[in-house]
């Protein structure tokens, strides 16, 4: 099983600086980008329309789809129980599959010893011999399937021999690091955007409503296009229009 702790603290480190831009946010079509200002390492950036998410970040990039007609963020929001659901959300993945998932050393390592375990009282010693010979050796690494397939071929304690399942017996995959931060993203994305939603609507248009700012003044409320004819200003205590 996925280390979700291990997967929060490395996208909390990786992002601590990050600050969000809004540069486009009509209903469900949204472009949010979310970066350091000091650099551009881990950028990642949000992107919305009717059905539809798409998060693309450095290296990885992946859409999620759903009918019928639903905000994707509505999904997000009311399907992470305070966590990520990676096993559900990859129900909604259409681009990027590919990526999913990708070999679990800590998946690999658990099934050693497993199979060391169950060994020792017909071969005693058994677990000290792969403990010796591959968790703990500096000759051979776990990190990928072809040098863990070398580790165990190269194995040796007496007639106690070890053979890695076929992929149909048993998977060593599991989420990678990849999904599991997009899914990050997608959650902590969306968190920053509802943090900046006022939740006042215009009183004369309704489909004007406020976002939140470092100038925002109370009793002052200004939408969020601000384009011409387009912006409004008002008063949510007394619900007038200022002129």
């Amino acid at each position: 099983m996925t280390d979700y702790a291990s997967s929060l603290a490395r996208f909390t480190n990786e992002t601590r600086d990050h600050k969000m831009t809004v540069l486009q946010d009509q209903g469900m079509y949204r472009h949010l980008a979310f970066t350091d200002p000091k650099g551009s390492f881990y950028r990642f950036d949000l992107v919305t329309w009717p059905n539809n998410l798409f998060v693309r970040a450095d290296g990885m990039s992946f859409g999620f789809a759903i009918s019928p007609t639903v905000d994707l963020f509505r999904l997000f929001r009311e399907s992470n129980h305070g966590d990520i659901n990676p096993g559900y959300w990859q129900e909604k993945v259409t681009a990027g599959r590919g990526d999913l998932k990708s070999w679990s050393e800590e998946k690999f390592r658990a099934w050693l010893i497993e199979e060391a375990s169950e060994a020792e009282a017909r071969y005693p010693g058994a677990v000290e011999a792969v403990g010796q010979q591959i968790l703990w050796s500096e000759d051979h690494s776990l990190e990928y399937r072809g040098t863990a397939e070398f580790a165990v071929a190269s194995f040796i304690h007496g007639d106690f021999r070890l053979r890695i399942p076929d992929t149909w017996e048993q998977s060593f995959d599991d989420w990678s690091w990849e999904y599991l931060f997009a899914c990050r993203a997608i959650v902590w994305g969306i968190r920053q955007y509802d943090a900046t939603i006022c939740g006042s609507h215009c009183p004369e248009h309704l489909d004007h409503y406020c976002r939140r700012s470092p100038s925002h003044q109370p009793g002052i409320c200004r939408d969020v296009k601000q384009k011409g004819d387009e912006s409004c200003t008002w008063d949510p205590a007394k619900k007038a229009v200022l002129r």
